[in-house]
């Protein structure tokens, strides 16, 4: 599937470059998005980044009908542009969680909007669409080349075998931004950082890395345990701890931390409200949401895992009806393996390695340490 696109070096001799590229972080009713420019001229997208796929898509301009819009936001379109090509017969769909996209090959001149470096890109003009709710103009897909659209190349493979970037990685600062019922289009500070990684600017500590599994698709590792523990007044501390088989995604397309629907009673267990509870109709209080309690997620390998603790006031996600009421923290799902969406990473700093340049020598890790306090979301 992976086809390279060419560099413009006799346009703008750009083929010694390398960089670092800092691209903001956006928050429009949850979503969170990064600026690219596509097309001559240059026409800026906001687009949703996405460890979960590969694709970076856009809306066709001839989409009316077929990709309705009740996101409350206007979208920019894609129309071929003087030094776009679009390849009619090459022809997919995407299906995500939240909704199915489907489309045909264009290829035209990208830019991550800020750093002046141009370069060919092939992505899917979207001519039918399910997700009705986005507030973007498309998506921004971060994952491995071979689940792209066809005869693409994921826009941050072809940009570190283009020789455009310093290092093989990226890494994400969510920001403090947290959308709200009162306040859904938050100011926030988030970067997403293409060829490097700032943990001296936002890490409280070291970053601590674990294997992704092979062959690379998305971002999982091993799952090997959750832990919980509590302190609930007028309660002695309590622990609790579970193991199954199965994975853990890391997926920044999802804002959710999505667990076996067969272990979740468990789990929420160690938190201050039984799975019954909210099945009935219960809904947490913001108030409930606090430092008394914690959930540690284990992962990686046998020989190299890492584990990860947040507290209750960390996984308060306001807007559950009002901003008095927090959504509860995990959704179940008919899988063995665990996503941990955007929420939960929004308590790190993510670092996203894959180890060289070139896929034969993929050596691909991923890792997350604290963020220093200034740092942390603001509920």
């Amino acid at each position: 599937m992976m086809a390279l696109s060419l560099l413009l070096v006799p346009v703008f001799g750009s083929a010694c470059l390398a960089n670092v590229w800092d691209l903001d972080i956006s928050v429009k009713n949850t979503y969170r998005t990064v600026q690219w420019d596509l097309g001559t001229p240059a026409t800026a997208y906001d687009l949703l980044f996405d460890t979960g796929s590969a694709t970076l898509w856009v809306l066709s301009g001839n989409c009316s009908d077929q990709c309705p819009n009740s996101s409350g936001y206007p979208r920019t379109t894609y129309n071929l542009t003087s030094t776009g090509e679009a390849y009619y017969n090459t022809t997919d769909s995407i299906d995500y969680d939240g909704g199915e996209v489907s489309g045909y090959l264009v290829s035209d001149i990208a830019e991550a909007q800020g750093t002046n470096v141009s370069f060919y890109q092939k992505f899917a003009s979207i001519t039918s669409s399910t997700w009705s709710t986005l507030g973007a103009d498309g998506f921004l897909g971060l994952a491995s080349s071979t689940i792209a659209f066809p005869n693409t190349t994921a826009p941050f493979e072809n940009a570190m075998q283009l020789g455009l970037l310093d290092q093989p990685r990226f890494a994400i600062y969510q920001g403090t931004g947290l959308s709200t019922v009162a306040n859904p289009n938050p100011d926030n500070n988030g970067v997403l950082t293409m060829g490097g990684s700032h943990e001296d600017v936002y890490a409280d500590g070291k970053v601590e890395f674990v294997p992704i599994n092979t062959p690379f698709q998305v971002y999982k590792a091993k799952f090997q345990g959750v832990r919980g523990s509590n302190h609930f007044a007028n309660q002695n501390e309590q622990h609790g701890s579970l193991k199954w088989d199965g994975d853990v995604v890391f997926d920044t397309g999802s804002s959710l931390i999505e667990l076996p629907e067969t272990h979740i009673a468990a789990v929420y267990n160690m938190t201050p409200w039984s799975y019954d509870q909210l099945m009935t109709g219960y809904r947490p209080l913001c108030s409930d949401f606090n430092n008394t309690w914690s959930i540690s997620f284990t992962f990686g390998t046998d020989d190299t895992h890492k584990t990860f603790t947040v507290t209750g006031d960390q996984l308060a996600t306001p807007g559950y009806v009002d901003d008095d009421h927090c959504f509860p923290p995990f959704n179940p799902w008919g899988s063995n393996n665990t996503i941990l969406g955007a929420r939960w990473m929004s308590n790190f700093y993510s670092v996203f390695d894959f180890g060289s340049f070139e896929p034969s020598g993929y050596d691909l890790r991923i890792g997350f340490a604290p963020l220093k306090k200034e740092y942390q979301p603001i509920v």
